[in-house]
């Protein structure tokens, strides 16, 4: 009777591996050498299809080892690395599923890491991935300027961003099998050695220099450094706030919303010979453009790729508008209604669009020289630290500040209350007293 041919999945049996090669006369020779190939079975993948990975050598002996640890791998961890999977790959695929999931703002981020910091590894195989790559990779991390030029070594802030984006990959591709571990537990999350180092508050001095500067502005330029100096609002809630969520009569005002950019996508099709249907290269000139966000997401379109989305923290947070800036506000009002305002916003550019936060972040810069202050040793959410520690430095209770200005962390919600209107105010006035305005 013949002998049965192996199947490879008990063990290695022999093919012929065909591969070309040039000759020293310049011509491509076929060649063929015999090796061994084996099979091993890794379960079944969510829609029951049979999951296996090939392994091949040039000897039984060799392929039969691959085996064996490949089976001790399987047994231990409940996958094998397989290398022929690679991390660009791989990252875009678990981009675009994770666009369903996160808001456009992480999506954006996830999208410059992954295009950016990550793209020198792109052909890398996950099963090579180690913790010694993901070291080296926050290592060598690069900031880029606003035109995508390197302007030295990344910040905390960046590394810790990569970490978080690559960490989600890779645990992603392990939940889909595809290694054995997640590489990114092992190594720590990037921390500042000095804690005393990062950002500060402005002084008092030079709050007070800020509000004074303002204040000889036209009221339709000063009174929106007033607003962010006195609420310790966000960058993005401060050129998102609305008319509409500002109650006048009760002087607070209710943060429903934050100005965002939002990704366009083309919706008119797939795209053919390197185009797409409607002839436009730019998503955002498709006439059929769809929004990428999130199912479910809640926003408001405006104009191009603004829209207003939801907050950071809670919808509705309450921040009391202390009687100087409520005055300045009733001026303001009065002064700025000849600016069109087809979206309701409270600040706004001359034509009624929103103020791109690039354009925002200049003039304060602008602002800050006029006041005699460095612009390179201060950033505009540093307004946000000014608040509190001043209301701390008054004796404001800190999660009634946490609650005003927006901030959350686990520690807090253990000790979460909510402090009521009067209660708020009465801590609001605290800046009031601690500026010296009237």
């Amino acid at each position: 009777m013949p002998k049965r041919r192996a199947t490879g999945a008990a063990k290695p049996y022999t093919y012929w591996h065909t591969y070309k090669v040039k000759g020293k006369d310049g011509r491509t020779v076929t060649k063929r050498s015999q090796r061994w190939m084996a099979r091993v079975d890794l379960g079944y993948d969510s829609a029951g299809r049979r999951i296996r990975k090939t392994l091949t050598g040039t000897t039984s002996a060799e392929v039969k080892a691959k085996l064996k640890a490949a089976r001790e791998e399987y047994a231990a961890t409940g996958a094998v690395g397989q290398a022929d999977v690679r991390l660009g790959e791989y990252a875009h695929q678990w981009l675009e599923h994770k666009a369903h999931e996160a808001d456009p703002k992480t999506i954006e981020m996830y999208r410059t890491v992954i295009d950016r910091h990550l793209d020198r590894y792109a052909g890398t195989s996950l099963a090579k991935i180690v913790p010694s790559t993901v070291r080296r990779i926050l290592e060598n991390a690069q900031a880029y300027d606003q035109k995508g030029n390197p302007k030295g070594p990344a910040g905390l802030s960046l590394k810790r961003q990569i970490r978080t984006c690559l960490n989600q990959i890779m645990q992603a591709a392990w939940a889909d099998r595809l290694i054995p571990s997640n590489p990114v537990l092992a190594v720590r999350t990037p921390s500042r050695k000095d804690q005393g180092e990062g950002r500060s508050a402005f002084s008092v001095p030079e709050l007070r220099a800020m509000l004074d500067v303002s204040s000889h502005m036209p009221v339709v330029e000063g009174t929106i450094w007033w607003w962010r100096l006195l609420t310790g609002m966000r960058q993005g809630e401060i050129l998102g706030a609305t008319w509409d969520s500002l109650n006048m009569r009760t002087g607070v005002y209710a943060v429903d919303w934050k100005l965002q950019t939002v990704t366009k996508v083309h919706g008119c099709g797939t795209p053919t010979g390197g185009g797409y249907p409607c002839g436009r290269r730019k998503a955002a000139m498709c006439p059929d453009a769809q929004w990428l966000t999130p199912d479910g997401y809640d926003m408001r379109p405006l104009c191009g790729p603004y829209a207003l989305t939801r907050p950071k923290s809670r919808t509705g947070r309450i921040v009391p508008i202390v009687p100087p800036l409520m005055e300045a506000m009733r001026r303001y009002k009065e002064a700025s209604k000849a600016i069109p305002n087809p979206y309701g916003l409270i600040f706004r550019r001359a034509d009624g669009t929103p103020i791109p936060k690039r354009d925002d972040a200049e003039a304060f810069r602008a602002l800050m020289r006029a006041s005699g202050i460095d612009p390179d040793a201060h950033t505009g959410h540093e307004t946000r630290y000014s608040a509190v520690t001043l209301l701390a430095s008054q004796g404001v209770d800190l999660q009634l500040i946490q609650e005003i200005v927006g901030h959350s962390s686990e520690a807090m919600t253990m000790h979460y209350r909510t402090a009521g209107l009067d209660e708020r105010k009465q801590a609001m006035l605290k800046l009031d007293s601690a500026l010296g305005i009237e």
